[in-house]
């Protein structure tokens, strides 16, 4: 049986309009697993109750397919523990590398009956804070069937290098037994062809207000130049296309940078290129296709360390638009030259001092600002392609018809999930063949009871007698405790409650923690039985006696 485990934050639920990059992969993998997946269930671990109705109605167009009757499980982070002691999962998988890659694989060799294999998908990988937690990925704990899905070789080489860096730090301290055990594997994000149909171009400029057939450029994506990239270099390539004859217009469209667009409206004006560039700021996703079929080119010219693959260059391609993109990171595997779109050299520093020092202690957008500045994509070439194409405009539709067809063949939904199920099922068999994990040593697993065991007066103990408590009464008329917290019902739920009460009634209304434990056995861990004498002491449903 193929049982896929799958765990995140699902921070894209509060976002109806997901714009970010990372929200829109995110969301974009769920609904494709629910789509495509071949596997016999999914199960789904949310990170708190509140997440339960927002998955339920976010992916609802997903989860009421027949298909998927029976196969689809929602479950609480909490239950991940016991939940990997009963399945044996092809893999569990976590969309974010940089929270989860060594917990979840401490968790598994801590509590997994079943050699489970654990991967995790990369975004951005250029703070400074991801690269202190590369440590912690490289000390004991992966195993050879445990995986980073890298979107592109770029991101693969990056995560290598990080990796053999940080191996060589702690080995020279004396860690000898540093490294990261997994494999680097490679896979890209996806997109859904159906959400970009080939729209009518003059009508989509007529709905967004653009008259004429001013050869049209679209920038889609961030609007910032910390964070994605500066864009004040193709407000200079649109004034050099305008001086040399080419009636041409740009629009910026992104999210969350108000500031940033007005800025450069204000360049654009300053250049005399007033009403040729056009502003769409925290645009409704809906508009996308429309954004995309009114241009004739999208332009990507990121220079910024924090990009590691470019979905708006995939989403790009789905609507049939060639792309002129810096020739950066991921994005030299998503574009091929000359075939849908072309790719502009970029040139970096030599030298990264004093960026080197400073970049533990800047923050990070000022961080990959300073970089990003340092980062020069080709101007001349930027604006020979964007020449080359304005006046050629059957090379424009026959790079846009090769861009579709490869975002087809290679980055529809459809296609991805079979590779990422072809990644997890040869893990799987790895896994077998090597067997359940040893419990490795944790260098960062102090527990709660650990560091904080010491705040209460003193620790329950297993002498410790019970009877009714003040309020029994209450709870036996429903009137009181019947339910704890909606995150704390998971571990706690009520019906467990009425069988420890139960069980100290059958014991004459007198008994000591030991011995609930012991009754309760069959049905119950005594860590279980323990946490709810605790919760009914707390709500004066039992006594302490002595």
């Amino acid at each position: 049986m193929k049982i896929l485990g799958f765990i995140n934050a699902f921070d894209e639920l509060s976002e109806p309009d997901r714009r970010l990059g990372r929200k829109v992969a995110n969301f974009g993998v769920v609904t494709a697993l629910l789509e495509h997946s071949s596997f016999d269930e999914l199960h789904f671990f949310l990170p708190f109750q509140g997440a339960l109705a927002p998955f339920q109605r976010v992916y609802a167009p997903w989860l009421e397919r027949p298909e998927l009757a029976g196969r689809v499980k929602l479950l609480p982070a909490l239950a991940l523990p016991s939940s990997l002691e009963r399945t044996a999962y092809t893999a569990l998988h976590a969309p974010e590398l940089d929270r989860y890659l060594p917990e979840l694989c401490h968790l598994r060799n801590r509590v997994a009956r079943h050699p489970t294999p654990i991967t995790c998908i990369t975004h951005t990988l250029s703070y400074w804070p991801t690269q202190v937690r590369n440590l912690y990925k490289v000390l004991p704990g992966a195993m050879p069937y445990d995986a980073v899905i890298c979107t592109s070789r770029a991101a693969r080489e990056h995560l290598s290098r990080a990796f053999a860096a940080s191996t060589l730090r702690l080995r020279a301290l004396g860690l000898n037994g540093a490294g990261f055990a997994g494999r680097l594997e490679i896979a890209p994000l996806g997109v859904r062809l159906s959400d970009f149909p080939l729209l009518d171009q003059a009508e989509a400029r007529a709905r967004l207000g653009l008259g004429g057939d001013e050869f049209t450029l679209l920038s889609l994506g961030r609007l910032s130049p910390a964070d994605k990239c500066d864009l004040a270099p193709l407000i200079g390539a649109l004034a050099l296309l305008i001086e040399r004859g080419v009636p041409a217009r740009l629009i910026l469209a992104g999210g969350g940078g108000a500031g940033y667009g007005q800025a450069l409206l204000e360049q654009a004006r300053r250049l005399g290129l007033e009403g040729r560039v056009s502003l769409s700021v925290d645009f409704d996703s809906e508009i996308k296709p429309t954004l995309l079929a009114a241009a004739d080119v999208v332009v990507a010219v990121t220079d910024n360390l924090q990009e590691t693959f470019g979905l708006s260059i995939i989403e790009a391609m789905a609507a049939a638009r060639p792309v002129v993109a810096s020739d950066f990171s991921g994005y030299r595997d998503l574009v091929v030259e000359g075939r849908t779109g072309f790719l502009v050299p970029t040139l970096g520093p030599a030298s990264f001092e004093p960026l080197d020092a400073a970049w533990t202690i800047l923050p990070e957008h000022i961080a990959a600002l300073q970089v990003a500045q340092r980062t020069a994509v080709d101007l001349d070439v930027l604006v020979e392609r964007l020449l080359r194409l304005a006046g050629d405009p059957g090379l424009r539709q026959g790079l846009g018809r090769t861009a579709r067809q490869r975002a087809a063949e290679r980055f529809e939904w459809g296609r991805v999930v079979p590779r990422l199920e072809e990644i997890w099922l040869r893990l799987r068999a790895q896994a077998q063949a090597l067997g359940r994990p040893a419990r490795l040593m944790d260098v960062l697993a102090a527990g709660q009871g650990e560091l904080f065991g010491h705040f209460p007066s003193r620790a329950i103990a297993d002498d410790l007698l019970l009877s009714p408590g003040p309020l029994a009464a209450r709870r036996a008329a429903g009137d009181w405790a019947q339910a704890p917290y909606p995150d704390a019902a998971a571990t706690l739920p009520p019906a467990e409650l009425d069988r420890v009460l139960e069980a100290l009634a059958a014991r004459g209304q007198r008994a000591s923690l030991a011995e609930l434990q012991a009754d309760l056995a069959p049905q119950m861990p005594a860590y279980q039985c323990e946490h709810l004498v605790l919760w009914g002491l707390k709500y004066g449903l039992l006594s302490r006696q002595g």
